[in-house]
């Protein structure tokens, strides 16, 4: 356990303000079930290997997960379960008089010694596909951050906020700053995997994180497995993410990520190593939120472009 302890710590003090477990469940939730309209084709086929698709947001899928819909899991460090985690789609709101899910992500657990409550939420405008605002609440050990990050659609720039004294502050060194077209943040990016045929052999691309140092980021999808979790048995197809930061899914730390091969894709495992060791998060319940409130979709079709 001190072993375990002393682990965890250094874990702490390197991603602090990352979230490294809450990016574990971002990463495996991001990649999760369509619902509510017509559903995608199964993953069909061998794919050529080594083949890259960069894909354009306003090529995806459109948006077919509801209000209701929720994605719970367990998370594991070492073989000792630390916690749990879901993702949710909560409402529907209005940002910059546009309407965008709010979609939160939240975890708590941890040993006692490095407690984790997280609360991450990103509201995403489904067509054009891009994120208008993000937030976080997050404390990790001694470590606290709560702020939010405002993505200004029509002038291309974010602008931070943190939280004094009950209210939002402008931060002095994050204002005005240019992003990319469409951009997305931590949540949505991922989201948007879930759009993605993901045949097998095929790596997808993206550069629209609206922080230029996340960019690019890649999902390679590998193989077909049958696996069993909490939740049940699953023929799984599995992929690899990566993003061009340290952490768990950049330099020095490797991730598969497993989801159901099917229309649904729902994730079911994560897996992940790093230097100071290795975690699992399980699929332990589903909500498809059936029946919940939809932004009408503007397009029924979709593809990607190869480069």
């Amino acid at each position: 356990m001190r072993g375990l302890r002393n682990r965890l710590q250094g874990m702490g003090r390197r991603f602090a303000g990352v979230g490294v477990v809450g990016l574990a469940i971002l990463v495996i939730l991001a990649i999760g079930r369509v619902s509510g309209i017509e559903a995608r084709p199964a993953s069909a086929g061998e794919a050529t290997p080594g083949r890259t698709i960069h894909v354009d947001p306003d090529t995806l899928y459109p948006w077919s997960y509801p209000v209701g819909e929720r994605m719970e899991y367990s998370v594991t460090w070492e073989g000792i379960r630390l916690g749990s985690g879901s993702l949710s789609v909560e409402a529907i709101d209005s940002i910059q008089n546009r309407a965008v899910y709010r979609v939160a992500l939240e975890m708590e657990g941890g040993p006692p010694f490095y407690r984790v409550e997280d609360r991450i939420v990103s509201w995403i405008q489904p067509d054009p596909y891009r994120s208008l605002q993000f937030a976080q609440n997050q404390k990790e050990g001694n470590y606290r951050r709560n702020r939010k990050i405002v993505l200004d659609a029509d002038a291309q720039t974010y602008t931070r906020f943190d939280l004094k004294d009950g209210e939002y502050v402008q931060h002095s060194n994050e204002a005005d700053i240019p992003i990319p077209p469409d951009a997305l943040d931590e949540i949505s990016y991922l989201y948007m995997v879930r759009l993605l045929p993901l045949d097998v052999g095929q790596r997808y691309e993206f550069d629209r994180y609206f922080k230029e140092d996340g960019n690019p980021a890649t999902v390679e999808v590998l193989r077909r497995e049958e696996i069993r979790v909490p939740a049940g048995r699953f023929n799984t197809i599995v992929l690899r993410p990566e993003v061009a930061t340290d952490g768990m899914f950049g330099e020095g730390g490797e991730a598969e990520v497993y989801l159901t091969d099917d229309e649904f894709r729902i994730p079911v495992r994560l897996k992940t190593s790093l230097i100071v060791g290795s975690g699992n998060m399980f699929l332990t319940g589903y909500d498809p939120g059936e029946g919940g409130e939809l932004i009408a979709p503007a397009k029924t079709d979709a593809g990607v472009g190869v480069q």
